[in-house]
């Protein structure tokens, strides 16, 4: 049994098998988490994963019977948080309290005659000695995001802000490797919200106002020791702060993209800038999206296939620009046979991702001569002037 505060309860599962959550490489798995109040009345925020209800149901049993609960509360309608909401309904007498975006995106998901409060109706609930506060954050996330606070706690239940995909028999962050924790928390922020920057400023904002000693997400790890380090990042994040340092992206077909790419990295070396290079196949979007969160620059190679990119670049691509990484320098390089294509189509991308594309002439036929690399090169370290002095 897991208490975060007097008669507050993790009652969620553990995902310790997951390895892929839409597109997301979770390779530390997730957890679902799911919380219980107990008071006068008594309120789950909350629920999890379809195929995990059972988990869930056993870790509430062991507090108290389900029909004794009141209150469920949906914060996000999102399967992997809403899944187990029929099967446990079926199972108590509790009303469900969502957002009216949040209860109009169940009821697609459940069916139209699905029971519904809405938070208009009910903006707080009061469980008898303590309170708890809605606050709707549309698009922190979804449009029918909200997150729940306990004021006589000081606990927020923060939703997917904040969390982490990773799976461990501990709850709390002073339990687990700092390092870890927060390497999962920035890759869960640049591969899931990244995107999201703005509304996510303004729910910081809002945070501001109230007091907080608890964080507890949606997923992973709660911040009970060190709240304010992960407030911390998040507000670094959102302003979109970056490192000087590059990272390359690239595929090869016959290898001369990946000369030039290596090239390029040498000359960004040489003059002291920290360069990452990622060969697509090799690595996984999620890792290179998460280096790119507070780099630089973003220097993307690719061959041309049937006049066009090479369909893993495309793909790298379109992931990144749905997620709008802000503040980035951007160019392209790459090798071509008979004629281009591929290097035109991805300064377009970078253009609309809304990264200031660098002129670059690197686009070679079939395989780079000595010349040609010792421009890339120097184009390297182009690139490490321009990112140490913007």
């Amino acid at each position: 049994m897991t208490q975060l505060k007097p008669g507050v309860y993790w009652v969620g599962a553990i995902d310790w098998n997951i390895r892929n959550f839409h597109g997301y490489v979770t390779h530390r798995g997730s957890t679902y988490n799911a919380y219980l109040v107990v008071d006068t009345k008594t309120a789950l925020i909350d629920t999890v994963k379809t195929s995990f209800f059972a988990e869930m149901m056993n870790r509430i049993e062991a507090i108290i019977d389900p029909q004794d609960i009141d209150y469920l509360i949906s914060n996000h309608t999102e399967p992997d948080h809403s899944g187990s909401i029929t099967q446990f309904l079926n199972q108590s007498n509790a009303t469900l309290i969502a957002t009216p975006a949040g209860q109009r995106g169940l009821r697609r998901y459940y069916g139209e005659n699905l029971e519904c409060v809405t938070t208009k109706e009910k903006p707080s609930l009061f469980l008898g000695k303590r309170t708890l506060q809605f606050v709707p954050v549309p698009m922190v996330h979804w449009p029918d995001s909200m997150v729940t606070y306990l004021p006589e706690e000081k606990l927020l239940f923060s939703n997917d802000a904040f969390g982490q995909h990773l799976a461990s028999s501990k709850r709390f962050d002073d339990e687990v490797d700092s390092a870890i924790l927060m390497q999962e928390a920035k890759t869960y922020y640049a591969n899931i919200v990244m995107h999201l920057w703005a509304p996510i400023r303004r729910a910081l904002t809002t945070l501001q106002s109230v007091e907080v000693d608890m964080i507890a997400p949606s997923h992973g790890i709660i911040w009970r020791a060190n709240p304010a380090q992960i407030v911390n990042a998040y507000t670094k994040w959102v302003e979109g702060v970056w490192q000087p340092r590059v990272v390359i992206v690239y595929d090869t077909m016959w290898g001369s993209t990946g000369f030039l790419a290596k090239a390029i990295a040498d000359g960004v070396a040489s003059q002291g800038v920290e360069v990452e290079v990622y060969k697509l196949g090799a690595a996984n979007q999620t890792e290179i999206i998460t280096s790119l969160l507070d780099a630089r620059a973003v220097l993307v190679g690719s061959p041309t296939l049937n006049n066009g990119l090479f369909p893993t670049m495309t793909g790298f691509l379109t992931y990144m620009k749905g997620l709008k990484p802000r503040n980035k320098l951007g160019a392209v390089f790459g090798s071509y046979g008979w004629s281009g294509g591929a290097k035109k189509e991805a300064e377009a991308i970078l253009t609309a991702t809304g990264i200031d594309v660098i002129p670059c002439d690197l686009d070679v036929t079939f395989r780079p001569t000595t010349d040609e690399l010792q421009r890339a090169v120097a184009f390297g370290q182009q690139v490490a002037g321009q990112v140490t002095q913007s």
